[in-house]
């Protein structure tokens, strides 16, 4: 008998075994998180809706190719964004599998799938803040010239973007925190 078909009959072994209480206390998490995305992804989507329709009735006010060029780059990251959201949280709302290790699985690709998540959520505030500082800058010099409202509107953005890339941090590392546990989990 060689080395992997004895690690199959193993794990088919262990994944056949009765639920233990870990069993129990990582469904319970997964369940949990389940109610935490489908909230979270409802919000995203209304939070879509709403940018969409404020970008929309922004122009309808302000009919000018600035304002018409600053919705079209609203609806473009918008609808990117969401767009990743969806694909990203595809194959992470259920098991398989229902046993300890099917849920464990479930959860490791949840935390993966966050990873993801905060990296494109730090290209997008990149990205953003290759828009919006020259944007805000070219407008403040030509609208209001001073150099107060200039370091105004360009400090507001940095600020926003540094508050995001703190939070990204902070959630990678907790993300990064509970894969390892799952490891820990899965190797006893």
């Amino acid at each position: 008998m060689n080395l992997d078909q004895e690690l199959a009959e193993w794990r088919q072994d262990w994944l056949a075994q009765e639920p233990s209480a870990g069993h129990f206390e990582i469904r319970r998490i997964v369940d949990r998180q389940r109610r935490r995305m489908a909230l979270s992804l409802a919000w995203r989507l209304l939070w879509t809706l709403i940018l969409l329709a404020f970008s929309v009735w922004w122009v309808w006010q302000r009919w000018t190719l600035e304002w018409i060029v600053w919705a079209a780059v609203i609806w473009m990251s918008t609808l990117v964004t969401t767009a990743f959201v969806i694909w990203n949280s595809a194959g992470t709302w259920t098991s398989l599998d229902q046993s300890t290790a099917g849920f464990v699985e479930l959860a490791r690709r949840r935390c993966l799938a966050v990873l993801r998540e905060i990296r494109y959520g730090r290209w997008m505030v990149a990205v953003s803040m290759a828009i919006v500082v020259p944007w805000l800058t070219w407008d403040f010099a030509i609208r209001f010239p001073s150099l107060k409202a200039l370091l105004l509107g360009d400090g507001l953005a940095v600020g926003f973007a540094g508050i995001y890339l703190i939070g990204f941090a902070v959630w990678r590392r907790r993300k990064l925190k509970e894969l390892e546990e799952l490891d820990r989990f899965t190797n006893l």
